[in-house]
């Protein structure tokens, strides 16, 4: 997943599912067992110049089927995700 996804890649995702804590976003292809790999945008907040997190308003948060401009900002290796942020 890392040589696909490096860390600062830039793709365009779906949203696949909202939680309390961030979005899922769909990152275009299934893994061994036919589940959807998923990225999280989370509503802790980091730096970034050129990516932002999640506004603190839940209801301008993007909905479930909408894509969205995202940039890879770290890794999560215990359960194949990684962490991504929105790109302006």
């Amino acid at each position: 997943m890392k040589r696909r996804f490096p860390i600062g890649h830039k793709f365009w995702g779906e949203v696949l599912r909202i939680n309390p804590f961030g979005v899922f976003v769909n990152l275009g292809y299934p893994n061994r067992n036919t589940y959807l790999l998923c990225g999280i945008i989370d509503v802790a907040t980091r730096s970034g110049c050129d990516s932002f997190g999640l506004p603190e308003d839940i209801s301008e948060w993007p909905q479930v089927g909408q894509r969205v401009h995202c940039k890879v900002i770290a890794h999560r290796e215990h359960n194949k995700q990684v962490d991504l942020r929105l790109v302006r």
